[in-house]
């Protein structure tokens, strides 16, 4: 009888153990939108690298980027995927501090044209109405684009429209002759909707998208944020090898349009690297012009590339697509 009772008790406390386990608090939560860039997050959960680089991570899926933005600053999660604009932007109520540059390796924002608009290159955009969302790195990429151009500011007119779908829609129905769209919808819009492609980011000296984590965690868990950024970084290796096997893991966490899905290309991915300083005043020069800062962050403060993990091998280089 005895015996029997301390069996009973291993396995009720191996089952408590067990429940324990699954109700434990995840060493890192990551804000995500469903957009293209975090296709490498997505990969690094389905292949199991954050359970071996020894972190577990619990995905927090957001639609919108400002309840992404209120949960960051309440604590309620500990990094986010985002860019520049909005990473600075949070520094006045929580320091967040920059830890990865995450674009895809293959043109991520665009300018279009619409059907019919007689709009073919960037020079007919002169004094055209541009569908964008305002103080955004939508409007940050498109000034950009179009000042590298040749246009003075005077011949950049834009229109307020801060939905993409909303966006998109309008282009489709004429309301609006040309907008920046993000991928996939730059491809949707150019395929199904007769569109014209005028200029994509890779005429940008950079695309500042990157992931970025609260100050406080990078504090308390740096073991933790450099093991999430070797899993990532494991992610972006695989993607980068052997992109279209992940074409389900893009479909299941990724908003492609369904007409798309079938066939729109998985993108591959830069390796690790922070923006550079030169990169980082562009962004946030254009944000004091704007009247968004006061004056520029410290870039010592606002980037770091303490935590990027060394070069994994061998090195899959991303390919064009």
């Amino acid at each position: 009888m005895r015996k029997l009772t301390v069996v009973l008790l291993a396995l009720l406390l191996l089952a408590a153990g067990a429940v324990g386990a699954q109700n434990a608090e995840p060493d890192l939560k990551i804000a995500l939108l469903p957009v293209l860039n975090t296709l490498p997050f997505y990969v690094a959960q389905a292949e199991g690298f954050f359970a071996d680089e020894g972190v577990t991570v619990e995905i927090v899926p957001f639609d919108s980027a400002r309840d992404q933005q209120v949960a960051v600053t309440a604590g309620e999660v500990d990094g986010l995927n985002t860019d520049m604009v909005v990473a600075a932007l949070l520094n006045n109520a929580v320091p967040v501090v920059i830890v990865r540059a995450d674009p895809p390796a293959v043109p991520f924002f665009s300018i279009v044209a619409g059907r019919d608009t007689g709009i073919e290159t960037i020079e007919d955009l002169k004094g055209v109405e541009i569908a964008i969302s305002g103080n955004s790195i939508i409007e940050y990429l498109t000034t950009e684009l179009l000042r590298g151009a040749g246009f003075s500011d005077d011949e950049i007119r834009y229109v307020e429209v801060p939905q993409i779908p909303v966006r998109l829609e309008l282009l489709a129905q004429g309301q609006v002759k040309a907008a920046t769209l993000p991928e996939p919808l730059t491809t949707l819009a150019v395929r199904l909707q007769g569109a014209t492609l005028i200029a994509d980011d890779s005429a940008a000296a950079f695309v500042p998208t990157v992931i970025a984590f609260r100050q406080a965690v990078l504090d308390e868990k740096p073991e933790a944020v450099s093991a999430f950024l070797r899993a990532y970084e494991r992610a972006v290796a695989a993607l980068n090898a052997d992109a279209e096997s992940f074409r389900d893991v893009l479909i299941a966490n990724i908003r492609v349009p369904e007409p798309l899905q079938a066939a729109y290309p998985v993108p591959t991915f830069f390796p690790a690297a922070v923006p550079d300083a030169e990169q980082t005043a562009l962004v946030l020069d254009w944000m004091v012009e704007r009247g968004l800062l006061e004056a520029a962050l410290d870039y010592d403060a606002f980037v770091t590339d303490a935590f990027l993990p060394e070069t994994l091998a061998p090195v899959a280089t991303p390919e064009a697509q």
